[in-house]
Parts: C-alpha cells; sequence; structure tokens
C-alpha cells in the first residue's frame, strides 16, 4: 500500500512539475527571444569593433606612408633649394662672361694689339678662356653677341641656359612603372645631360652663326640644313631623330627610344611630326 501511494505522490508530483512549467513556457519563451537579440546585439557590436580595429591598422599604416611622403618632399625642397642656389652663381656668373665677351672686347692691353688676332680672339685670349670653365650664354643673348660674326683661330666652348633642366626624383617617379621598368633617374639624366642637351646645343650654336663664318664643308652642310628646317616648328627650339644619331653615331636603339618617350612623359620633350621629320621639341620651362 506505502508502495502504491508513493507511487501515486510521485505521479502528482510529475504532474505538479509539468503544470508548473506549462505555465511558465511563455515567461521561458520571452526570455530565450531577449537574449537571441541581445546576442545579435552582441554580434552587430563585435563587427563594429572588428572594423574599427582594421581602421585604426589602416590609419598606422597611412601615417607610416605620410611620414615617408614628408621625408621625400623634404628631400625635394633641400635639393631644390640647393638648385636654386647653384642656378643662381651660375647665372650670376653667366652674365658676367657675357659681358665680358659681348661688351669689353675693346677694352684690350696695348701688348696684344700687335698680336694678329681679331678683336674678338684678343678678348678670349684676355678673358683666359681656353682654361676656364665652360661659359653659359641664353638663346637671345648669343644670336646679339659677335660670338656669331667672328670666327676665333680656336673653338671657344659654351652651352646655352635655356637647355639646362634636372630630373627630379619626384617627375621620375611619376612616370609610370611600366614605362620605366629597370631603368634609373640617374641613367635617365645621364641620357639627358650627355645626349639631348648637347645635340640642342650644337644646333643652336651652329644655326645662328653667320654664313660667313661657317668654313668647314659639314658644319656648311648642317647649316644649311638647320636653316631649312627651322621652318618646321616656327618659334620652338627642336631637334630631329636625324640629329641624335649623328650624335651618338648610330641609329637609336629601343632603350634610347624609350628614354625619349619617358622624357615626353615628364614634359620635357614634346614630340610633333613634320611630313617624314620627327621632331623633339625642347618643351622644358616653356
Amino acid at each position: 500500500m506505502e508502495e502504491i501511494t508513493s507511487a501515486i505522490e510521485e505521479k502528482i508530483t510529475l504532474i505538479e512539475n509539468f503544470i508548473s512549467l506549462s505555465l511558465r513556457r511563455e515567461k521561458v519563451h520571452d526570455v530565450a527571444a531577449t537574449l537571441l537579440r541581445e546576442a545579435k546585439h552582441l554580434q552587430t557590436l563585435m563587427d563594429k569593433v572588428q572594423k574599427a580595429v582594421k581602421d585604426l591598422n589602416n590609419l598606422e599604416e597611412d601615417h607610416g606612408n605620410i611620414l615617408i611622403r614628408i621625408q621625400r618632399q623634404q628631400t625635394q625642397i633641400l635639393e631644390h633649394v640647393l638648385t636654386e642656389r647653384r642656378r643662381k652663381i651660375g647665372e650670376a656668373e653667366r652674365r658676367k662672361n657675357e659681358v665680358k665677351v659681348a661688351f669689353n672686347i675693346s677694352n684690350l692691353p696695348k701688348t696684344e694689339e700687335k698680336l694678329p688676332l681679331t678683336a674678338l680672339e684678343k678678348g678670349f685670349n684676355r678673358l683666359n678662356f681656353k682654361n676656364a670653365l665652360t661659359p653659359k650664354l641664353t638663346l637671345s643673348s648669343y644670336k646679339e653677341s659677335p660670338l656669331v660674326k667672328q670666327r676665333p683661330l680656336y673653338p671657344v666652348p659654351f652651352t646655352f641656359v635655356d637647355f639646362e633642366y634636372h630630373i627630379t626624383i619626384e617627375k621620375f617617379e611619376s612616370i609610370p612603372k611600366y614605362m620605366r621598368g629597370r631603368e634609373s633617374v640617374d641613367e635617365l639624366r645621364s641620357f639627358l645631360d650627355t645626349v639631348i642637351v648637347p645635340c640642342f646645343n650644337k644646333k643652336y650654336q651652329l644655326m645662328h652663326r653667320q654664313r660667313s663664318t661657317v668654313k668647314n664643308r659639314n658644319d656648311l652642310d648642317m647649316w644649311k640644313v638647320y636653316n631649312q628646317q627651322s621652318s618646321y616648328v616656327p618659334g620652338r627650339n627642336f631637334i630631329t631623330t636625324g640629329d641624335i644619331s649623328q650624335h651618338i653615331h648610330r641609329m637609336l636603339d629601343k632603350k634610347q627610344q624609350n628614354r625619349i618617350v619617358m622624357l615626353r612623359h615628364i614634359g620635357v620633350l614634346q614630340e610633333q611630326r613634320v611630313g617624314q621629320t620627327v621632331c623633339y621639341i625642347w618643351n622644358a620651362g616653356v
């Protein structure tokens, strides 16, 4: 009897627990729903935290890049200041040389009057141009100077400031990587200074001389060609592919042609075709 009573009481307890859980099911459901919403909100917050961490990493990377750019700009500013200082010093020297060559030739010592030299050659001898640094003139002053009217016994080397240009690192890095390839800024600078600029200097030194001062047959032939081509690009200074080939004593190879393309990209040269002739116009500083 006791066993039956114990079993009945156990069943009654189970029924009561079931009824109690049934009555609380709705509350349990609400709590579960609330927990689910809070879990979703927590996931959203975690996503935001991860994004913030990623943005922080990007910010650190950007900060590093900015520091590198600042350092490069500081280097370029210093380089520009030094270049300008050298340019101003060179400009002062150039003006001094121009004044001596163009205007002070008549102020020669009496002892030099006995030498069988022209006034211009006496001026060169007095200024000791044989041992001096290469003078620099402007094209406009050269055209009006005695240099174009008389032929000295020995050549006087000089260059034009009109064809001076320094390729900065910033300019070089603005050239697309596919165009640069393995080329370095020093190689491009060397090509400009040893090939392109000398072509311009040689052409316009000869081109503006008076016809009577050009005695050499080869120089005379080139003088005629240069003056004939002067109407190709009026008012602009240019050289041709033939001028470059003549200077380097061979045809342009792919590497040299690509260097010309890079000089065009950074604005030093401008290409223009006149008939069958390719003209490379000096565009720096224009």
